[in-house]
């Protein structure tokens, strides 16, 4: 952006669009100034507040486009400030709203409660509850607008060492959750007990468990938006994924009424690098979602030259059973074409009837590690002890669902996070491979060298297809190399084909926005298709009874945050969402 554009700054106004659709601005005052193509955004803000003599703290600020003068789009980073220059030909208007959070950081910070001595849509009047303490903040609202004017803001507190040591805080949820906004952007897995520790130091502040939940739910709606809006970009995502970067495989169901019900990505990066060089094995393997309309993860993971995992596909679903398995399985058996591949698995029900119908009974195997675990539970613990070292051989239960730890967030959210740890682990494994010392990656060598020293009896050589204890004996006995006999599946010219490909992030310039009726449009103001939430399952089976208790039994009534019933908390909700 080179060229200038000329702004008109209204401040306090209102937009108000006629009959015919023009677009008028009345009340408020208005200035102009010149913006240059090369300005940042803390610069244009800057700019406008000197302009306006206010301070930038306490403002927003909203821009026009040409095609629609009637709607305001926000202005708060770079690349809305590249949107106003782009959507705009030299000329457009820049609207300045009062925006301020007194509220609960400042009286987090200051220990302090307030009260409304007036609150009406016209006038709000707070102060501080101590007696005789100047603080004080009035506001009106401009016209017959609802926006918000502050008149009066007297942040000088008068309090006694008894008022600070006695006062506690009134804390609202809502206006609370910008206090720890932040952390939880950059630390999704805030705890809510982390949050009652942090509070305390760093505030003095004792909070209740529920009173940090609640914040933290908040903060969450705020970064993520609303969760009945999770699923309205979804179909956007899919387009981009798959033009961003071609051959990615994605398929994406839904319902009748446009509710979401499966969702499988296989990216191209994934699908090449399995067909150059990856072994003929996937390991599969389910994950419970988090969040108010849970659902599942389904994972397939292969393995690259230097046995580390590959992730290969996944698929986010509303719930977990055989059809949702054998859906999967189907996709899953498109992106592996004509090769033929061994399927790794728990012995869940629906994977037991639907791999062999996919893949054949003979290509289906079953994890070790579940096996161990379910027969130690008929078995004492002394008869399964010094197996440790084969859990070695299919480790893919820690680490299969690559995108386990993005469960929390938003499934477009997710996707993202998803893309950004998949590039990032790409890029990670080439460098690695780069610095091998010889023709093996360093987990084969360490699989070598312990079989040369006998300090472990490795599976089998037609298995694996690394030399066992016993051939590497022979083998060096006759004078050969034993990195020569392990299967070129774990060399460094095949690890190299795996990680060939080349892997794009999504941009989002251009990303659709959801507007306050759930309605998805593009900025020139084109609806686009948008998906409901899923319907939400109860679990199988006939609920658990409960006994009858005595009617004069005084008890607390609990309500469940997630569906707003009675009876039962969010922890244990089990009820099905509309």
């Amino acid at each position: 952006m080179e060229e200038d554009i000329f702004c008109h700054i209204h401040e306090g106004d209102e937009v108000v669009k006629s009959v015919d659709g023009s677009v008028q601005y009345k009340g408020g005052r208005t200035e102009s100034i010149v913006v240059s193509g090369n300005i940042t955004h803390v610069e244009l803000v800057s700019k406008v507040c000197g302009e306006l003599n206010i301070d930038p703290n306490l403002i927003k600020l909203e821009f026009t486009v040409k095609f629609d003068p009637s709607c305001l789009l926000p202005l708060h980073d770079e690349t809305t400030v590249v949107k106003m220059f782009r959507f705009n030909d030299m000329f457009c208007r820049v609207y300045v709203s009062p925006h301020i959070e007194v509220g609960e950081g400042l009286i987090a910070q200051t220990r302090f409660r307030y009260s409304f001595t007036r609150n009406t849509p016209k006038h709000m009047t707070v102060v501080c509850t101590i007696t005789q303490c100047p603080w004080k903040v009035t506001a009106h609202a401009i016209g017959d607008s609802k926006i918000v004017q502050v008149h009066t803001f007297r942040n000088v507190h008068n309090h006694s060492l008894e008022d600070v040591s006695s006062s506690q805080p009134l804390i609202r949820s809502n206006r609370a959750s910008l206090v720890i906004d932040d952390v939880i952007r950059s630390t999704p897995n805030y705890q809510p007990s982390q949050i009652c520790k942090d509070f305390v130091r760093q505030h003095g502040m004792q909070l209740t468990y529920l009173q940090a939940w609640q914040m933290k739910e908040k903060a969450k709606e705020c970064i993520y938006g609303q969760p009945k809006y999770y699923y309205k970009l979804l179909p956007w995502m899919c387009d981009k994924m798959v033009t961003t970067n071609p051959g990615t495989v994605v398929e994406l169901h839904y319902s009748s009424d446009e509710h979401f019900q499966q969702l499988f990505v296989a990216h191209a990066v994934s699908i090449q690098g399995f067909a150059l060089g990856c072994r003929s094995v996937i390991a599969i393997d389910s994950s419970h979602m988090s969040g108010p309309y849970e659902g599942a993860l389904f994972s397939a993971t292969a393995y690259d030259a230097n046995d580390s995992m590959f992730p290969l596909a996944f698929s986010v679903m509303s719930s977990e059973n055989y059809e949702d398995w054998s859906w999967f399985l189907q996709n899953l058996n498109k992106v592996v074409a004509e090769k033929e591949v061994v399927i790794i698995s728990d012995r869940h029900p629906a994977l037991l009837r639907s791999v062999p119908e996919m893949f054949g009974l003979e290509n289906h195997a079953y994890c070790y590690r579940h096996l161990k675990e379910n027969f130690s539970t008929f078995v004492s613990k002394q008869i399964t002890k010094g197996n440790k070292g084969k859990e070695n051989a299919l480790q893919f239960l820690n680490s299969i669902a690559y995108a386990r730890h993005e469960r929390h967030h938003s499934i477009c959210n997710f996707l993202m996070e998803h893309m950004a740890k998949l590039g990032f682990m790409l890029v990670k494994h080439k460098e690695q491979s780069n610095n091998w010392k010889g023709s093996l990656g360093p987990q084969i060598e360490e699989n070598v060298l312990q079989n040369i020293a006998k300090g472990e009896v490795y599976p089998g050589w037609q298995m694996f297809r690394i030399p066992c204890e016993h051939a590497t004996t022979v083998i060096l006995s006759i004078g050969h190399n034993v990195a020569d006999f392990v299967d070129e599946c774990y060399k460094f010219p095949m690890q190299e084909l795996i990680y060939a490909g080349s892997f794009s992030s999504i941009e989002t310039h251009d990303m659709l926005i959801v507007d306050d009726h759930g309605v998805v449009r593009s900025i020139t103001g084109q609806v686009f298709l948008s998906l409901k939430p899923p319907h939400t399952k109860g679990p199988p089976g006939r609920p658990k009874k409960k006994r009858i208790e005595s009617q004069f039994q005084d008890k607390q009534t609990v309500h469940c945050s997630r569906c707003h019933m009675s009876g039962h908390n969010r922890k244990m909700c089990k009820n099905p969402l509309s």
